[in-house]
């Protein structure tokens, strides 16, 4: 039931804040002078982080977030798409609801039933609250920052702040089923807003990538970071010419990445297998219409084998090797994204042509060593064509969270049937995939946050 009483919503959406941010974030980079006062040594004061330090601990919080949050919502998609799979015995099951409900793909009373069951009673959404945390994060250091930082650092700061912001709207109108809220803050305060659907969020993230584009002065990583995020967000949209003028500047070499431990990496141990804590795995023709992940044996998608497979006795299970170790940084936009969105602009705008080819056959030359083979021949029917693009873009792309996207847009843009780009049929641990083709939201949750929401997915 929605709460109606909006003073009831801030204090819980305030409860749900905080618990999100952490008393840590704040006293990044402050002194002690103030929040150690001996006379007030437990609160830290407005007065205390008014100031430059206070604003960059703000926007330091951000990355933060960014980097200690994109791990697991990467895993999701993983999980939600052809990427990952699990194996485990079905007898113990229910140690993983958390990532069946991704692999099977429930609707959104099945998603909130065992998320609820899994968690307990809790006031974060598992997939929205990710995402939602750096917007909420961002929209209190932009202010500050605005405020208080010199001027010599405050254009690359907010283009920081709101490339993020984009990008973590980006990410939710490409994962999140449609009519899913946009937290954001005013004056420390929330602001509820009536739900956005997948193209209203989308527009709504170029907004926000067109100020970081604005504000950009020294930083080209800022700058690209937006540009990347923007041709993304246009390509969602199926404005392609505006895809490809978004990126047309950004050096295929560019690379916007986490810091810190990236929350991919997959420890490959024995031991870790036979206890069941680690049992993900990589996916190959999942559900009859998966890519060949392991047995394409790409470079770009590189396994390690870790023993026999549990539900299958005759068969071997794989790690990703695709992050060597935990501290190896995940990529969030890069350069290669950029060309293969003028790749996709090309081939929808001039499918007689063969330039997109080569841009393509370009990327397996010059950006990895050794380099790839080409490929050999341009499929001979359109639609075939397009299965050729969205293959590369999924190697290429490979666990960065942008499969769920790719997959929506062969749907939306594209024509395609859900059962011919998602898996279908039985799936590992028993029953068949579900039908969802978004992650839902926790209405339950998320009404409780914001009272202008009265329904959950209006859209799969």
């Amino acid at each position: 039931m929605s709460i109606r009483n909006p003073s009831v919503a801030a204090h819980q959406w305030r409860t749900r804040f905080l618990r999100g941010i952490g008393l840590g974030g704040i006293l990044i980079s402050l002194g002690c002078h103030g929040l150690l006062d001996v006379s007030n040594p437990t609160l830290v004061q407005d007065s205390d982080i008014a100031n430059a330090a206070g604003a960059n601990a703000r926007r330091l919080q951000v990355s933060i977030t960014v980097n200690q949050g994109v791990g697991s919502l990467i895993r999701d998609v993983a999980l939600f798409t052809d990427e990952w799979s699990l194996d485990a015995n079905p007898l113990i099951a229910g140690r993983f609801v958390s990532d069946l409900v991704m692999l099977d793909r429930r609707d959104s009373q099945g998603y909130e039933k065992n998320h609820t069951y899994a968690t307990g009673t809790n006031i974060d959404d598992p997939h929205l609250g990710g995402w939602d945390r750096m917007v909420s994060n961002a929209d209190i250091a932009i202010p500050q920052v605005q405020t208080y930082t010199p001027d010599s650092l405050k254009g690359d700061y907010l283009a920081q702040l709101f490339a993020i912001k984009g990008f973590a709207i980006v990410q939710m109108a490409e994962d999140i089923c449609s009519g899913f809220p946009i937290n954001e803050v005013e004056n420390n305060l929330p602001v509820f807003v009536a739900p956005y659907t997948t193209d209203s969020s989308a527009k709504y993230a170029i907004v926000q990538l067109d100020s970081a584009i604005r504000y950009a002065k020294d930083s080209t990583r800022f700058l690209n970071f937006a540009r990347v995020v923007r041709g993304r967000a246009f390509l969602d949209l199926g404005q392609y010419d505006l895809a490809a003028q978004a990126v047309a500047d950004v050096p295929t070499d560019f690379v916007y990445e986490t810091e810190g431990a990236n929350g991919v990496f997959q420890f490959p141990s024995s031991f870790c297998r036979q206890t069941f804590c680690q049992n993900r795995v990589v996916a190959d023709r999942e559900g009859g219409v998966g890519l060949p992940f392991v047995s394409a044996h790409d470079p770009r998608t590189p396994v390690t084998a870790v023993g026999v497979s549990i539900l299958h006795p005759t068969d071997s299970a794989y790690f990703s090797a695709r992050f060597s170790d935990i501290n190896v940084p995940v990529p969030l936009a890069t350069g290669i994204e950029a060309r293969l969105i003028e790749a996709e602009v090309e081939l929808h705008q001039h499918p007689e042509s063969d330039v997109w080819f080569t841009m393509l056959n370009a990327l397996r030359k010059t950006v990895i060593s050794p380099a790839m083979d080409t490929i050999a021949a341009i499929p001979a029917t359109a639609a075939a064509q397009v299965d050729l693009l969205y293959s590369e873009r999924a190697f290429w792309l490979y666990l960065t969270g942008h499969r769920l996207g790719d997959l929506r847009r062969l749907i939306k843009n594209y024509g395609r049937g859900p059962e011919t780009v998602f898996p279908t049929g039985t799936y590992p641990l028993g029953g068949t995939y579900q039908g969802a083709t978004s992650i839902p939201f926790m209405f339950a949750t998320e009404s409780a946050q914001n009272p202008k929401l009265t329904s959950g997915c209006t859209v799969r």
